[in-house]
């Protein structure tokens, strides 16, 4: 190791001599832009390990960077929220970013966020140990953490700490519970459980949705990242274990904003697809989808309804919490044997089931589906 160094040392040694050399005859032939090319393009020898230090704001031009009282506010948030010692904290990264909506594209569940577009950062943090990732507006009024991928297993003393609280709650033997399914998620200030007329304050909890199973009861609960915070989402619980689905799994995407309601019922043995639907004017129309159709569906006009029984339908999704039963699936495996499933939208929700199994459902969703079957 000490020769190989000695002899990177007297090849740079060589370098330089010659560079000089030349430098020297370039100088004498008045060649000074070239001269200054070739000063620019000698480069020191470069370290096996270079040494990683965190970013220093004076660095950057303060146009291209967040201000110092912006990465105060991160700073103060994340030693809040996740019980991390202030001074222990230093900037690792930092981009300028256009956030697709008011939340900073990290809205929680039935929460409502402005459209426009939010000019901000992305800034990352460390404790030396781990790292964060915040969002944030120009300013850092409104800020938010990202949550971390790792982090979408729930530590086995998390599950602990909830598994004996929902004992407490649901008065069952710990022995006959599981936790079939979770999926990190984040909470406004009401944990994401929606109740009509209720105002949620508009914070960033990280944490995770979890499916419990008992012996004869299934239940959906929010809980926080320590699981400090639990909220069990009554509206949820049925005797059929559901599952969990994602915005992006669904074929049919969101429904245009005139429309209140649609259902689609798809994948039976025929392979069509029906569509009904309800638009804001009262308009409630069919379509019907055959396999490998090439042309344009026509639709069918059902009925107009009235601008009051529109509204009823509207405050009957609201009082029985549809959006709390948002990207669930109550399916049975009747579902993957070829039976036709039927996906209910509206609210901005979403919500998987199976016919079959109508008595096994939420007593909310049941209610939902006798009146929309009912118009």
């Amino acid at each position: 190791m000490f020769r190989h160094t000695l002899n990177l040392k007297k090849i740079y040694s060589s370098q330089r001599l010659l560079t000089l050399a030349l430098l020297s005859t370039l100088l004498v032939n008045g060649y000074l832009g070239q001269a200054a090319a070739l000063a620019a393009s000698i480069k020191q020898p470069t370290s096996p390990h270079p040494s990683i230090s965190p970013i220093e704001l004076s660095q950057v031009r303060s146009t291209d960077r967040p201000s110092r009282q912006i990465i105060r506010h991160v700073r103060r948030d994340l030693a809040e929220r996740f019980s991390v010692p202030r001074q222990s904290l230093k900037l690792v990264s930092f981009s300028r970013e256009t956030w697709s909506n008011g939340c900073l594209g990290l809205e929680a569940p039935n929460e409502r966020c402005t459209g426009a577009l939010v000019e901000g950062w992305r800034i990352e943090m460390t404790d030396g140990q781990k790292n964060w990732v915040y969002r944030t507006d120009l300013t850092a009024q409104v800020l938010r953490p990202e949550l971390p991928v790792n982090e979408a297993e729930i530590p086995p003393d998390v599950s602990e700490t909830v598994l004996t609280a929902i004992v407490k709650q649901v008065r069952v033997p710990i022995t006959t519970l599981r936790i079939t399914e979770s999926k990190a998620a984040t909470w406004d200030g009401c944990m994401g459980i929606y109740e009509p007329g209720r105002a949620c304050t508009f914070i960033a909890i990280p944490g995770w949705r979890m499916i419990v199973a008992g012996a004869k009861q299934s239940w959906v609960y929010h809980i926080n990242q320590d699981g400090t915070r639990i909220a069990q989402n009554t509206t949820a619980s049925s005797s059929l274990v559901p599952t969990f689905a994602t915005a992006d799994e669904s074929p049919y995407g969101q429904p245009e904003s005139n429309i209140v309601f649609r259902s689609i019922e798809a994948g039976g043995l025929a392979g069509r697809v029906t569509e009904r639907v309800l638009t804001s004017d009262g308009t409630l129309y069919s379509q019907v989808r055959q396999p490998n159709q090439s042309q344009g569906v026509t639709p069918i006009i059902e009925k107009r309804l009235s601008k009051s029984q529109v509204q009823q339908l509207q405050q009957l999704l609201a009082d029985q919490r549809l959006p709390n039963l948002n990207n669930l699936r109550y399916l049975s495996d009747a579902a993957f044997a070829d039976y036709p499933t039927l996906t209910l939208q509206g609210m901005g929700s979403s919500v998987e089931y199976i016919d079959l199994e109508l008595d096994q459902l939420p007593t909310a969703l049941r209610s939902v589906i006798l009146a929309w079957n009912g118009l």
